[in-house]
């Protein structure tokens, strides 16, 4: 059966605008309209209450611009938060606010070692018995080592990228349900493609084209998945598999090297 999303936490930006420095390669400086951010973000959290999704909602600190994408803030598992750290210094400034945030709404917070860095379900993701870890720009082996510790009945599978671009997962990688994963070519090295080919049934390449359209960067719920404006072959092929889509333009979150899922951090699944 197809999990639905029953609850997500996201950031309303208040202060999301031009950017004065550059951590990832889609990001863009002095190119944001801050208003049309944020009626672009209202558009997503009203699709997700049309789809009766709960909404939580933490304002934007100003002068941290990348708090907007609350999903590389956790990795959440049951009432537990593990928080990130995070290995640039333009985004450490975020973590406070939702250490806090977790604190007050009653989840019990789970700290890393200090000299681990990762960045949330922007670095991994829970797959059916496995945990998924990209490994390479924004994590590194270690951390597997102290996740396998932390879930001793889930394998993790690491995972090696092989291009700065691919720093997160939803950039060139999106579970569909558990048996279809979408995958972009150029973001993981044969070794770790070939793996996966070994794990997933139904492992689905994406087209350069779908990929730097962001349709990985995509949220599903049920039959429904919410993507990226655009991409119409990518939504092709979800109707092949029997989904509908919900199409949000989020191109001024693009300009950042976020969408979708960037934006949205799940707190509670249901089946």
């Amino acid at each position: 059966m197809q999990s639905v999303i029953k609850r997500v936490l996201m950031c309303r930006p208040l202060y999301f605008s031009s950017f004065d420095y550059i951590i990832n390669p889609w990001m863009q400086t002095a190119s944001i309209n801050p208003k049309k951010a944020l009626k672009q973000w209202e558009n997503l959290v009203q699709v997700y209450k049309d789809l009766g999704i709960t909404v939580e909602i933490i304002n934007q600190v100003k002068g941290l611009p990348d708090m907007v994408f609350s999903t590389d803030q956790s990795l959440i598992f049951g009432n537990n938060v593990l928080l990130s750290r995070f290995r640039y210094k333009e985004r450490q400034g975020e973590t406070p606010f939702y250490a806090e945030w977790y604190k007050n709404h009653g989840f019990e917070i789970v700290q890393l070692p200090q000299e681990l860095y990762f960045e949330g379900n922007g670095t991994m993701h829970f797959w059916n018995d496995k945990l998924f870890v990209a490994i390479g720009y924004r994590t590194d082996v270690p951390v597997c080592r102290y996740l396998q510790k932390l879930f001793p009945d889930i394998e993790v599978v690491q995972l090696h990228t092989r291009a700065p671009a691919f720093y997160h997962f939803d950039i060139g990688f999106f579970p569909l349900d558990d048996q279809t994963i979408f995958f972009s070519p150029d973001a993981y090295i044969p070794e770790s493609q070939k793996l996966l080919k070994n794990i997933v049934p139904n492992f689905i390449p994406l087209t350069r084209k779908e990929t730097e359209g962001f349709s990985a960067n995509s949220i599903v719920t049920g039959k429904t998945v919410v993507r990226q404006k655009g991409n119409p072959t990518f939504g092709n092929k979800l109707a092949a598999l029997g989904y509908e889509s919900i199409e949000v333009d989020l191109s001024e979150f693009k300009k950042s090297g976020g969408g979708i899922n960037c934006l949205t951090n799940i707190l509670e699944m249901r089946e």
